[in-house]
Formats: structure tokens, sequence, C-alpha cells
């Protein structure tokens, strides 16, 4: 048999891939993508649509495309998210042409999604490409409550809200194929590294 068609059996980059990475706002999960986006090739990252104001780091295009409640209602009514939800007041989703786009160009996605918006992809289901779901959360919710004081971008009755969203959040992680244990950065980052090597390696048939 000759190394070509042994390597057709892998799935490989770009063979239609997008990890799904969720947890708890506040468990990291940005910090831990854009390391292993530098350390393996053909992976890119699907920006997110959200109608929150940006926080005073993040960059518009970058972190989020933070748009109006008008347009995100339209991107509903046209058919152009495959997933979203409302979490905290405020709307988050992803549109599918991004994914397309990334796929047309022959790399793997990986993608920051709300627990529920990832519930509500793996319950509704995708054609075309195959999807990994990575839970990322600390160790504790006294850990993440420890990160969302530690960042300041909310007061306190924003922290309580989201510690009490973040332990429903936790009743889902065996909906999910991976957990990543986020107290550790490098640790992480090897482990997530290492989830997104494993699958590109998966024989199909």
């Amino acid at each position: 048999m000759s190394n070509e068609s042994i390597t057709r059996h892998r799935r490989g980059i770009g063979g239609g891939l997008a990890f799904v990475v969720s947890g708890p706002s506040g468990a990291g999960k940005n910090s831990v993508i854009d390391r292993v986006m530098e350390e393996l090739s053909g992976l890119s990252y699907s920006v997110s649509y959200t109608t929150r104001p940006p926080r005073p780091h993040e960059i518009p295009g970058r972190d989020y495309h933070f748009i109006s409640k008008e347009e995100f209602e339209r991107l509903i009514a046209a058919g152009e998210l495959v997933e979203h939800v409302r979490y905290l007041g405020d709307y988050y989703g992803t549109g599918i042409r991004q994914i397309e786009e990334v796929f047309a160009r022959g790399e793997d996605v990986i993608l920051n999604i709300d627990v529920q918006g990832a519930k509500t992809l793996r319950k509704k289901g995708l054609s075309h490409f195959s999807v990994v779901y990575v839970f990322l959360a600390p160790s504790s919710l006294a850990r993440l409550e420890e990160r969302l004081r530690a960042r300041g971008t909310e007061d306190e009755e924003e922290i309580r809200a989201r510690l009490a969203v973040a332990a429903q959040e936790l009743e889902e992680i065996p909906e999910f194929d991976y957990l990543v244990i986020n107290d550790d950065l490098e640790r992480a980052v090897e482990e997530l590294s290492g989830i997104v090597i494993a699958e590109r390696a998966r024989i199909v048939g």
C-alpha cells in the first residue's frame, strides 16, 4: 500500500473539522485558543457576533463582531447563524459564512461558543463537517470567581449572576467530547492542542 493510500484515511488538516470550545465566562477560553492557534497550523478562529458592548481590551472584528440587537435579529431571520443564545440579556451567535470560508481555504475552524449555544448546536446538528465539543473550565467555582474578580470588568451583581450561570453550565459537562481543566495555562494549551492533533489523525471511512 502506498503512502498516499494510507494517509487518505486520515481526516488531516482541512478535513472539515470544527472545534467548539465552551465553558463558563472567565474560564480563560480566549487565552487558551490564542495559544493553540499559535502552535498549530491550518486552524482559523471564527469570530462570533454579540450585542453586548466591547470590554476595554477587546477589539471589534478580532474578539467579537459587536452589532446592534436589530442587526442580530436580522441575521437570525435570514438564517445566517448556526446557533445563537441570549446570555444575561445579550445575544451571542455564530455565523455560518465564516465557517464555510475557513473550510474553503482548506483549514479547520475553532470556535468559542457559549455552553447553551454548543448544546443547541449539538441538538441541531451540522451537515458537511464534523464537530468536536470541548468543555474548558477551572477546577472549581472558587477559582472561577477569583478570575472574574481579577479581570475587573464586572460589578458585584454581574459576578454573582455569572457564577450562578456557571454552576448550571457545569452540569452540561457530560454532553461534551472532552474536558480541559484550565488551572494552568500551559497545561490547558497542551491538552487542547493534543485534542486537535488526535482528531485530525482519526480514521475516516
